[in-house]
């Protein structure tokens, strides 16, 4: 099934990429300050960066801490509904579950400051970046993850606004005693 593999490849790929981490630490004070700017420090170089990237990219949904004060966007990472694919029977004229196969749902929840996305939409801003991440072209591990559907978060913490990218990764089991 290989989803602590995936969840943990993920995490990795995410607080690796500098651009991400720099669109989710830096808040802009006006439209003219750009987070990607040369002149600030790569988020990885900062002294405090391990207690950083705890607070920026979090596995589970936790959302309890964020807080206007706390100044900063988040990714919430974290595993959804599992479902076995179909299989269509010919000879019966309908689908049946597959048992050896099955689709996983894995959930990249981004929360924003309200403010922050009104001056730079860095709420879909951080989308595109994390699309950008999952989908590199030297990135192996993901080569079955397909994009399956993005939504608002609606329930979101006072003065946040988010928005839930979802995408699916098929995996396939063995029978029980299955020799190859």
């Amino acid at each position: 099934m290989k989803i602590v593999k995936n969840i943990t490849e993920f995490y990795h790929s995410l607080v690796n990429d500098e651009k991400l981490l720099r669109l989710l630490y830096y808040i802009p004070k006006d439209r003219l300050d750009d987070p990607l700017d040369d002149l600030k420090v790569d988020v990885s170089q900062l002294p405090e960066k391990d207690s950083i990237l705890d607070s920026l990219i979090v596995i589970g949904d936790k959302t309890s801490d964020l807080a206007l004060e706390t100044n900063i966007c988040r990714i919430c990472l974290y595993t959804g509904p599992r479902m076995p694919q179909k299989s269509y029977l010919k000879n019966l004229n309908q689908f049946t579950d597959n048992p050896y196969s099955s689709t996983q749902q894995y959930i990249f929840d981004i929360y924003t400051p309200d403010f922050v996305n009104n001056i730079d939409f860095r709420l879909d801003w951080l989308g595109e970046v994390l699309n950008e991440v999952l989908f590199q072209e030297d990135v192996e591990e993901f080569g079955d993850l397909r994009f399956h559907s993005g939504l608002p978060i609606t329930n979101v913490p006072k003065g946040f606004v988010g928005y839930r990218w979802i995408y699916i990764m098929p995996s396939g089991q063995q029978p029980k005693g299955f020799r190859s």
